[in-house]
């Protein structure tokens, strides 16, 4: 539904097989959406602004704003879709079938979860295949953090959260255990540590090491991080590493070995397999394509 009708209006990044985000702002009059999604097909909307009505065929009314997610899986229960412009916010697009090993690697990475499909559709067609999420825990820690980062980061972000989140939403004792807010100490804790790593990319960054400089345990280091940033520390430091590589490679005449040692490695060449790895080319291919041309 909201991707057909973003086809073309907002700025579309495929994340990994089977799963795609688009960052957009609509500005125009109110208008109509399209009453069609393939089938296999989940969307989640992170709304920041404006907001989205939906009419079911029993004339009750569902309505997605400002700090609130929207899931769909199934329209056959509605009558009626409408945008109030001016809307904003992040759509994330998934086909199931192409999706099936991304969301794998998603749910391992994100602690070993085990997302059963079979309850997201029944938990999902209990709610005719419609769901608001919000104002909860998790929705206003999303959204808050979501705020803080880098526009380059927010697309694979929102992909990792909606998996998060169906997961929560079909485990009811896990949802519970997961919306309790960190106490404000820990996260401010976590900000800083968080700062600190962004600053010294180019130093050797341990569990360990990380952890105690929080004055955190290792355990709530970890999955504080996880659930304040949506991704593992390893994961976003490795992301974050890779991101700035790449600016370096495009804004600097620092060597390969330069860049490398820049953002913590020790060789040229481990440094090229992990770039390799989230760009799918090798350094010297990236700079000279993004060159001048």
């Amino acid at each position: 539904m909201l991707a057909e009708f973003l086809e073309g209006r907002g700025d579309w990044a495929q994340v990994m097989p089977g799963a795609r985000a688009c960052l957009f702002s609509l500005h125009d009059e109110p208008v109509s959406l399209p009453l069609r999604l393939e089938p296999l097909h989940f969307e989640a909307l992170f709304c920041l602004a404006g907001s989205i009505t939906l009419t079911r065929r029993d004339n009750t009314i569902l309505t997605a704003s400002v700090r609130q997610g929207l899931l769909l899986t199934d329209l056959s229960d509605l009558s009626g879709a409408s945008v109030d412009a001016p809307l904003a916010g992040i759509l994330v697009a998934v086909d199931a079938r192409g999706a099936r090993e991304s969301l794998q690697t998603i749910c391992d990475l994100l602690g070993g979860l085990t997302l059963d499909t079979g309850r997201v559709r029944h938990w999902m067609a209990s709610r005719g295949g419609c769901a608001v999420e919000g104002p909860t825990d998790w929705s206003r820690a999303a959204f808050a953090n979501l705020g803080c980062l880098p526009q380059s980061e927010r697309a694979r972000w929102c992909v990792w959260k909606s998996v998060e989140l169906l997961y929560l939403l079909c485990n009811p004792k896990e949802q519970e255990d997961a919306t309790l807010a960190l106490e404000r100490e820990t996260a401010r804790r976590l900000a800083e540590i968080r700062r600190y790593m962004e600053e010294h990319l180019d130093e050797p960054l341990t569990i360990p090491f990380l952890s105690r400089r929080a004055c955190l345990s290792t355990t709530t280091f970890k999955e504080g991080f996880r659930r304040l940033y949506g991704l593992p520390v390893h994961t976003w430091l490795r992301q974050r590493r890779m991101e700035r590589a790449a600016e370096l490679l495009r804004d600097s005449s620092l060597s390969v070995l330069g860049v490398a040692q820049s953002v913590g490695y020790g060789s040229a060449s481990q440094f090229s397999a992990a770039f390799h790895r989230q760009y799918g080319m090798t350094p010297a291919k990236y700079r000279k394509m993004s060159g001048p041309a």
